[in-house]
């Protein structure tokens, strides 16, 4: 039997080496498909389609590499579902190709509402793969699509080592990390910092991920008014992430993005036993367990946010608690799980 031709479509950010939610969940789903082709008797190729932005000729690369494909993995958000995806969608409609389209984030349900043709679309390919149960039901029940099943993120690690101790010195270290702006909430980073100047607690806090650069400005005068105390440490290598949060005693997230999905910045948090301090976004619950493996707080209230951060600070036994709760939560997202879902339109 000949092998499938497999192409995985999405913003990799191999070009810049962008590291941020998307381009890792991307490189994720390419890497467990990488690791199943041999026993699964199919050839695997990608597009970045951040060459698109980089290179205008490379529309014929990808014309070439869908044309040799059997199954497309898209992996497109806002923009590149407006203008790319009809086109792919034509092609392999003609062809009799597959598409099988990995969400990432939460913001497809509402941002079809008033595409009908978008959603003509998606309800005509083999599968859609949206990161949350709330989300998955609402392309059901919504929209009657019913091409949908629910992937969780996932990493791909040598091992799960994770840290459920206090960390050993005399202040509370805390760390942030998402793409660096405003919306992620790094606003109320810096609010946090200055409150907790006025306690006796002691305390770091580290920012890692990509800034910005409309807000570089601002960032850096803020920081300026912590030295010492609140440090940006730019963006983190995947393979570093684990070792590195493990030695912090909280997950800061309070974000302003109400659509997020399932952030990876979690997910990376509890496979260190790192608990999350997150603000109320619209699928936090189905992945934080308040009290359990992380606390919630008010959506858009960040004097909720600095409240609870500064009573856990003041509760070191609560955080010991927390960290079991995290680590156990990270065994419900391995590649395992994934590969059952996403094995299913493989065979």
């Amino acid at each position: 039997m000949s092998k499938q031709k497999i192409l995985v479509f999405g913003y990799f950010g191999y070009e810049t080496n962008q590291l941020d939610g998307q381009t890792i969940k991307t490189r994720n789903i390419y890497e467990l498909l990488k690791l199943k082709s041999n026993e699964c008797n199919y050839s695997l190729e990608y597009f970045d389609s951040q060459k698109q932005s980089k290179n205008k000729l490379s529309v014929f690369t990808l014309l070439l590499k869908l044309l040799r494909a059997n199954k497309i993995y898209y992996l497109g958000a806002h923009k590149n579902l407006t203008l790319i995806f009809p086109v792919i969608f034509v092609l392999s409609f003609l062809l009799k190709k597959k598409i099988l389209f990995v969400v990432v984030g939460g913001w497809l349900v509402e941002f079809i509402e008033n595409k009908p043709i978008h959603r003509f679309m998606l309800k005509r390919i083999t599968a859609i793969y949206p990161e949350t149960a709330l989300m998955t039901s609402q392309l059901r029940e919504r929209y009657g699509f019913n091409n949908v099943w629910q992937l969780h993120n996932f990493r791909i690690r040598n091992n799960l080592n994770a840290h459920r101790e206090p960390i050993k010195t005399n202040q509370i270290k805390l760390v942030f990390m998402a793409r660096v702006n405003p919306m992620k909430g790094v606003g109320t980073i810096f609010k946090l910092a200055k409150s907790l100047s006025k306690t006796d607690i002691k305390y770091q806090i580290d920012i890692y991920g990509p800034l910005l650069e409309s807000y570089s400005d601002e960032f850096n005068k803020s920081l300026k008014n912590f030295s010492g105390k609140v440090n940006y440490l730019g963006a983190l290598q995947s393979d570093n992430i684990q070792q590195t949060l493990a030695q912090y005693d909280l997950m800061l997230f309070p974000t302003q993005y109400f659509t997020e999905g399932f952030p990876g910045t979690v997910l990376d948090a509890y496979e260190a036993g790192l608990p999350v301090v997150a603000t109320r976004w619209k699928y936090a619950e189905e992945y934080i367990e308040d009290d359990t493996s992380g606390i919630i707080c008010d959506f858009e209230n960040p004097d909720d946010f600095i409240n609870k951060v500064i009573q856990l600070a003041n509760n070191p036994d609560q955080i010991l608690r927390l960290k079991v709760g995290a680590a156990n939560k990270a065994k419900e997202y391995s590649p395992e799980a994934a590969w059952d879902i996403l094995s299913v339109k493989l065979r």
